[in-house]
């Protein structure tokens, strides 16, 4: 259903009347007919009909807008129970996971019910962790073998085209994001130590003129593809050595506001990446308080305000990773909203309760409020804009 918000053209009438006192003159003639005044029209208004995004919200129940924060996972085999009764509640979208030897029947598949379970009312984003190398969620029969971003970096030119291929094998199957490109560019001193990126050669290279080729090369062969590239992980995970998967209190204590490895997060936003992915690290000269997923002044005074990124920014895995497990469920969702994030992701279809019991409870805080709805503003507008969701 959708609500016109045209305006009707009115039509102004003005009538001259006159009153007539006294006698006509003897033999005279008739008294002159009054003047009259021609009717005129009032300008047709000509505002724009709302957007397709703006008339989903305006009809959605707050309970169905605040689920278009969060991302659960989805077995790409087969839906478990768990993930089936978190479709019921109708979330922003699925992440696909466990998928190393699903065909792409079977992911097709899934996908289907899926978006028949929860995306009755807004369809949902379908994500795939596909980055190449050790991180290729999906690889079963009639999915292409990905090499490393390591390798694929050092074909930049080509490697557009052998994006755009990789992205129609996703985009054949139902999934309209891909988890990549990874944009961390990784001290070259660190190499393999940099458990997080360096140790599978995901980075595209450990220079940023090479980093910032490859991402933006990728960048674009999904977009061809119809597919949406993310950056992560926002500002970089190549300075530190544990990964945030496994360790609690990682520290980057070299990133700054003006680091040179932030160009490759630019070269991917200017090449048009609609989604950039937050680290769960912490950034000690940007906000020592926060981790970056917690933290305004990553997201809003470098993502937002230095780079320029007006699309939608979202968590790493906030349901398994050891660095949130001081975290409460709920707070991990309402703590990321509250410093300016937009879209949740959890493997953990069991999240997604608890998370919207603490944003629906948040949002009696009017600030709170009119940020979350921002969030959700800005999810159906991606939706809408990747021609995912339409009225």
């Amino acid at each position: 259903m959708s609500r016109s918000r045209a305006g009707a053209a009115a039509l102004l009438t003005t009538l001259g009347l006159v009153a007539a006192c006294g006698g006509q003159p003897a033999g005279g003639a008739p008294a002159a007919p009054a003047p009259t005044t021609t009717a005129a029209a009032a300008p047709t208004s000509t505002a724009a009909p709302a957007s397709c995004a703006t008339r989903t919200y305006d009809r959605l129940s707050e309970e169905q807008r605040f689920a278009q924060l969060v991302v659960i996972g989805v077995p790409a085999g087969g839906i478990s129970p768990a993930a089936r009764t978190a479709l019921g509640l109708e979330p922003g979208g699925i992440i696909l996971t466990d998928g190393e030897s699903a065909s792409a029947d079977a992911v097709t598949k899934v996908v289907t019910g899926a978006q028949a379970t929860g995306g009755g009312e807004v369809p949902l984003l379908v994500s795939a962790d596909q980055e190449g190398g050790q991180v290729q969620e999906l690889e079963g029969p009639g999915f292409p073998t990905m090499p490393t971003a390591l390798v694929q970096g050092r074909d930049a030119d080509g490697l557009r085209a052998q994006a755009k291929g990789w992205g129609e094998a996703l985009r054949d199957v139902g999934v309209t994001v891909n988890l990549a490109p990874v944009a961390d560019v990784v001290n070259p001193a660190l190499g393999e130590a940099n458990a997080p990126v360096g140790k599978f050669d995901r980075q595209y290279g450990d220079d940023v003129p090479t980093a910032s080729a490859g991402v933006r090369a990728f960048v674009g062969g999904m977009r061809d593809a119809d597919v949406a590239p993310t950056l992560k992980h926002f500002p970089g995970l190549g300075e530190v050595r544990q990964n945030t998967d496994f360790a609690g209190g990682v520290v980057d204590s070299t990133t700054g506001p003006d680091s040179p490895s932030l160009q490759s997060f630019a070269a991917g936003i200017e090449a048009g990446a609609p989604l950039v992915m937050m680290s769960s690290a912490r950034y000690a000269k940007i906000d020592p308080d926060n981790q970056a997923l917690f933290s305004s002044r990553v997201m809003q005074d470098v993502l937002r305000d230095r780079l320029k990124f007006t699309g939608v920014v979202m968590t790493d895995d906030v349901g398994a990773a050891a660095a949130l497990e001081d975290t409460p469920v709920g707070a991990r969702a309402t703590k990321f909203l509250a410093a300016g994030g937009d879209l949740v992701l959890t493997i953990r279809p069991g999240d997604l309760a608890p998370m919207l019991d603490a944003i629906t409870a948040a949002a009696r805080e009017p600030a709170f409020a009119e940020r979350a709805h921002d969030a959700v503003r800005r999810v159906l507008a991606l939706k809408e804009q990747r021609g995912i969701l339409t009225c």
